[in-house]
């Protein structure tokens, strides 16, 4: 059986300027007359693209719900969810479909992927922003896996201030530490034992580093190790939990900019903000929106 050839992008997110965000490939298989890939011919390419993640772009199951349909695969497995690709799928279906005024924000758009519908939000400047899905999984890490991810990051178990849970798909949790220098020291060592959990660490920036409200609060990393990568540039789902614990708990102002991919010499910014727009809704059900600019590096097509 021959190939079909397929619309292709490969995007840059979490920035806006090629090359310094998390790239993310995007097979677009909307036409009615080609057939949708197969789930191995799906997972046969993202492994070869080896990128943290490649997504397809598909109708959506239920038109009247959703305006497209996304799964999100790594080199080694399908996801559920997670929050770049979110974003760069979302930055491509509006650049290969969207003419004139429908392609402008302000605007939502809902996405269906395998945790459900995603409502996201495109605004005036060109972000894209979707509302952090619920937590399936929180509380505090046990202790035996946060020595394990200390450990693969050559840090002492003193240099974390906190820990928790933030499952939101993907399983991560999360480590708070004194400060952006020790996020920016952590090491890439994994361990056998490190390689069966992914984790991220934080860092506050102190106010006097912070001149204006574009300067970032946090500077985070993320260890996805599971996926085959050691460290991912910029993580829209780690994000996503990380704002909803450290809004929730007080640690953080309802909006904020996080740093992530300093380490990877990348500029990704992840752009926080709760939606405190009606206050007769309870802080702790109030939506919580993830965003940020996404720059389309390569056009072209596949053959699949």
């Amino acid at each position: 059986m021959s190939p079909s050839t397929y619309p292709f992008y490969q995007i840059d997110v979490f920035t806006d300027k090629a090359y310094l965000g998390n790239p993310l490939a995007v097979v677009v298989a909307l036409d009615p007359s080609l057939p949708v890939p197969s789930d191995e011919q799906m997972a046969k390419f993202a492994n070869w693209t080896n990128l943290s993640e490649t997504t397809f772009l598909l109708p959506p199951t239920e038109p009247s719900k959703a305006d497209y349909s996304v799964r999100i695969f790594t080199p080694a497995s399908e996801l559920p969810f997670a929050g770049h690709p979110t974003l760069g799928t979302c930055r491509v279906f509006l650049n290969h479909t969207a003419v004139g005024d429908a392609a402008k924000g302000p605007k939502k758009i809902v996405q269906e992927c395998g945790i459900g519908l995603v409502e996201l939000l495109l605004s005036s400047d060109g972000s894209i922003a979707f509302v952090a899905p619920p937590l399936s999984k929180t509380g505090t890490v046990e202790e035996e896996t946060v020595l394990v991810a200390c450990q693969a990051m050559g840090l002492d178990r003193s240099e974390v201030l906190d820990t928790q849970w933030i499952v939101n798909g993907p399983e991560w949790f999360a480590l708070l530490v004194k400060d952006p220098e020790t996020v920016l020291k952590a090491k890439r060592t994994p361990t056998e034992q490190s390689k069966k959990i992914k984790w991220g660490i934080i860092g506050e920036y102190p106010a006097a580093q912070r001149k204006s409200h574009d300067d970032p609060l946090f500077e985070v990393r993320t260890f996805p190790h599971s996926v085959l990568v050691d460290e991912d540039p910029v993580t829209g789902s780690f994000n996503a939990g990380m704002a909803q614990w450290l809004i929730g708990s007080g640690r953080a102002p309802a909006g904020y900019i996080a740093s992530q991919g300093t380490a990877m010499s990348r500029q990704g910014r992840v752009v926080v903000k709760r939606d405190d727009s009606d206050p007769s809704v309870d802080e702790a059900k109030r939506n919580v929106w993830i965003g940020g600019h996404s720059v389309v590096c390569i056009q072209g097509t596949v053959h699949i």
